[in-house]
């Protein structure tokens, strides 16, 4: 059972220091996922603090996904690998306090999703080909239940993440893109009248974009994201955005777009 040398502290906001220590324990991995914690008496008795803070240092640490706490668990406090699922919610809440625009959300899936799915032409695998096959026939499943299309659309873009090969963007994909594409999913309502049509749509580039990945066209996998996304939303915009996003869907990677599957 891994021990960290956790340190007396001063008093005043004495939970915010706890929190620092014990974060610090498991970011450099004293503490791994599965690990539990000293017991609650033992925390205190380290940090020198009463209970209260010792608690309220657990349930920050809790909220932030990095920690689980269980009643009637004996073994304590467990390490969890919950930050990403955490970080969402937080990003969520933050898009919606500070009404982030539409075209704002659109700019950033143009620019993460081109980038995307040029590494995942590249770079795919057949499992995750498979993965996507798999998305895009549950988005046609579920083309009339919107909370079932939106959970589809995400796996086809997680898959294609996966299939990038790059762990920073899969990571940042986990923290951030799910946040964004609720968001940009809520635009399309089922109370709206073409919901249904903007949902076919969706299909239609998905299946395109499946095609570009499968053959190994990066260049044209890169601008399906960019187009698609000006078509869906664009008549949502005012023209001064539309321009944006037709100056940014008219860019191109850089590179030759030579494919490693043909």
């Amino acid at each position: 059972m891994p021990e960290a040398a956790f340190n007396p502290i001063k008093r005043d906001r004495a939970f915010e220091a706890i929190v620092r220590q014990i974060e610090t324990a498991i970011l450099d991995g004293t503490y791994k996922v599965g690990d539990y914690l000293p017991s609650e008496r033992a925390l205190v008795e380290q940090f020198q603090v009463g209970r209260s803070s010792v608690r309220e240092a657990l349930r920050i640490l809790e909220s932030l996904g990095m920690v689980r706490t269980s009643p009637g668990n004996r073994k304590g406090v467990e390490v969890t690998d919950s930050m990403a699922s955490s970080m969402s919610r937080l990003l969520n809440g933050a898009l919606r306090l500070h009404s982030v625009p539409l075209v704002d959300l659109v700019e950033y899936r143009m620019m993460i999703g081109s980038t995307g799915n040029f590494l995942a032409a590249n770079f795919r695998e057949e499992t995750h080909l498979d993965a996507m096959r798999a998305a895009i026939r549950d988005m046609e499943k579920f083309r009339d239940t919107p909370a079932q299309f939106a959970l589809a659309d995400v796996a086809f873009h997680s898959a294609i993440q996966e299939a990038s090969g790059n762990s920073l963007m899969r990571m940042i994909n986990n923290v951030i893109e799910t946040a964004v594409i609720d968001l940009l999913h809520e635009t399309v309502s089922d109370s709206e009248a073409d919901g249904p049509a903007m949902r076919d749509l969706f299909i239609e580039k998905h299946l395109a974009l499946f095609e570009a990945i499968a053959g190994g066209k990066g260049h044209d996998a890169a601008a399906i994201a960019r187009e698609s996304l000006v078509d869906a939303y664009g008549p949502r915009l005012t023209s001064d955005e539309l321009g944006r996003l037709e100056l940014l869907a008219a860019t191109r990677l850089e590179g030759s777009g030579d494919a490693r599957h043909n």
